[in-house]
């Protein structure tokens, strides 16, 4: 199944600058200004070589900055191969949580091999953006977020033994998550290899990464060459079954001026509606339901509403994806009642993950969707079926940061 491996990571050699002033969120989660404020903290900062400039960047200033920190010693690599833990403490619902995953290069295979499991659809614009900067500067600078089946505990038990020294490096980001990274020499984890290669793996975040990186990998003629370092990718691998896996719901609000008047009389003929009050909404958006319905804020009420044609959808859509609120709430409601469509969902939707703030904005909006927090099960499910879920269906936390490690394909 999957081809795993050690790489020599690169990273920040910091006396006298913060490593806390250099990480970053993915470069898809900042918007413009978000990413002028990273770019002042530091002339090192990873935004510089992470993020476009300006539209259909070439990266050229990417490149530059990369090999000149490589000269002057602010970055440099491992002597070796290595796998990485890369650690995670955060909050979450009001609970502390702890996230593990292994860092490392799994090989670039065609979807169509069910080895690498997608759960999205990924759109051409990103993809040209991330294909644009994997060419100019050869690098893998962020990770793909991927999960395992592991009901035993091999990766736990691997994590136990190397996190008995002090972290090889670590960082605070801007929203008091503390990222930890331990490094094992290859050698020392012989049997990582052999454990993925009778697993698949799912993507969690990062579609239009790993469709990049593939599409590199095809220009290389480097596909299934596993000695060619363009035929991997870097991932950051969670076991399916980590408590620390936390996945919040992603809530459409519809922009004011869209909708003129919502036809109840016509959403009844496709859902069952009742009313319901912001303490009911509350538990909802906190809780996985195990039905597929969701809630609507129209006009000063709430409602939740649930499909009537349950039956008849699993056998178009799949079981996996019938069963989710948002595909019912994306696919049906949105679409056939308020008049959004894959073309104009960008122009039209805001995507919000906390409720608080989000009920607090409500009035400046003409319609809110809110959605129960999806299952990492569900996730797992979809890809199993060879389906996909609407876009922005799942919101893990928290995100992987930039800047910690990253490879160098060495070409």
């Amino acid at each position: 199944m999957a081809h795993v491996a050690p790489f020599k990571g690169t990273y920040y050699q910091t006396p006298g600058v913060r490593l806390d002033d250099l990480i970053i969120p993915p470069y898809d989660t900042l918007d413009s200004e978000s990413a002028e404020n990273y770019r002042k903290k530091s002339p090192y900062n990873f935004s510089h070589v992470d993020l476009a400039l300006r539209e259909n960047d070439d990266y050229t200033h990417s490149k530059t900055l990369l090999e000149s920190w490589r000269k002057n010693g602010m970055t440099q690599e491992t002597p070796s191969p290595c796998y990485f833990l890369y650690r995670q403490n955060f909050e979450a619902f009001g609970k502390k949580h702890q996230r593990d995953t292994l860092l490392c290069t799994v090989g670039l295979e065609d979807f169509s091999k069910n080895i690498i499991r997608p759960h999205e659809n990924t759109f051409g614009k990103y993809k040209a953006d991330r294909l644009e900067l994997l060419r100019k500067t050869q690098y893998n600078l962020s990770h793909i977020f991927g999960m395992v089946k592991d009901p035993d505990g091999f990766l736990e038990t691997q994590f136990e033994s190397w996190a008995f020294e002090k972290p090889f490096l670590k960082a605070q980001g801007e929203d008091g998550v503390v990222h930890s990274i331990w490094k094992k020499e290859s050698e020392k984890a012989s049997e990582v290899a052999q454990f993925f290669s009778k697993k698949p793996i799912y993507i969690v975040d990062g579609h239009h990464r790993y469709e990049s990186a593939l599409m590199y990998a095809r220009e290389m003629g480097a596909e299934g060459k596993w000695d060619h370092p363009a035929s991997q990718t870097t991932f950051c691998i969670a076991n399916v079954f980590d408590p620390g896996l936390i996945v919040y719901p992603t809530h459409r609000l519809l922009k004011k001026g869209t909708l003129k008047d919502l036809l109840w009389n016509q959403v009844e003929e496709t859902f069952y509606i009742e009313k319901t009050s912001r303490e009911a909404l509350k538990g909802f958006v906190q809780t996985h339901s195990e039905s597929p319905r969701f809630a609507v804020f129209y006009r000063g009420e709430l409602y939740f509403l649930s499909p009537k044609h349950l039956g008849a959808a699993q056998e178009t859509l799949g079981k996996s994806v019938a069963r989710l609120g948002v595909t019912w709430s994306d696919r049906e409601f949105l679409k056939q009642f308020c008049g959004v469509t894959d073309s104009n969902r960008g122009s039209l939707i805001r995507y919000e993950k906390d409720f608080e703030f989000t009920w607090g904005i409500k009035d400046q909006f003409d319609l809110i969707v809110f959605q129960a927090p999806p299952a990492v099960q569900d996730v797992t499910e979809v890809a199993d079926e060879q389906k996909y879920m609407p876009q922005k269906s799942t919101f893990f936390i928290p995100k992987l940061a930039g800047g910690l490690i990253f490879r160098k394909l060495a070409l």
